[in-house]
């Protein structure tokens, strides 16, 4: 597997939709957004290309690519220029490129535009309570846990909590400062 510092954050590009579509539905990662099981939606070049319209409209909607191949997308939403604050969305397509660092290296990335050009005082994040893969690699980015929403998904009968993370721009700035 290649190395994190391999990562890089780009606009989305017409073919990125075809790469989106080829690649198959994982249960395991929709189980991590919230996704009922056997609900896998069928892969369709139409359904990716509504998905790549979607990452396009957002403020910061970036395609996550390993040496220039599209391995899963990043995003900024919910902007507000009063609070200086928005909300971080990220996904990995495949399994296989799951605890590697990748994740973690385009949040670093994904901040370092934050907090930078887009001059934001503030980050937050929503985290399903037993994604705790994405737990770690989201404390690993600085990333605090500041509030619990209880029973805020339901799944199969069962209902999860919902973890409110957050970072602010000077702890970002520290944590580089200390990595980097």
């Amino acid at each position: 597997m290649a190395d994190p510092s391999h990562i890089t954050l780009r606009d989305p590009r017409p073919g990125d939709a075809e790469a989106h579509a080829a690649v198959p539905a994982s249960a395991e990662i929709l189980r991590m957004y919230g996704a009922k099981p056997g609900t896998l939606p069928e892969r369709s070049l139409a359904r990716s290309q509504a998905w790549l319209d979607w990452l396009t409209d957002h403020p910061f909607g970036k395609i996550i690519a390993l040496d220039g191949a599209a391995i899963g997308h990043v995003r900024l939403h919910s902007l507000s220029q009063a609070d200086q604050s928005a909300r971080l969305g990220i996904g990995l397509f495949t399994e296989d490129v799951l605890g590697h660092g990748f994740g973690r290296q385009a949040i670093f990335l994904t901040l370092d535009h934050a907090f930078g050009a887009m001059g934001l005082r503030a980050v937050d994040l929503r985290v399903l309570a037993y994604n705790i893969r994405a737990i770690r690699c989201y404390r690993a980015c600085g990333f605090s846990h500041v509030e619990t929403e209880p029973n805020a998904v339901e799944i199969d009968g069962v209902w999860h909590d919902d973890w409110i993370m957050a970072i602010r721009a000077e702890d970002h700035r520290r944590k580089a400062r200390l990595t980097g």
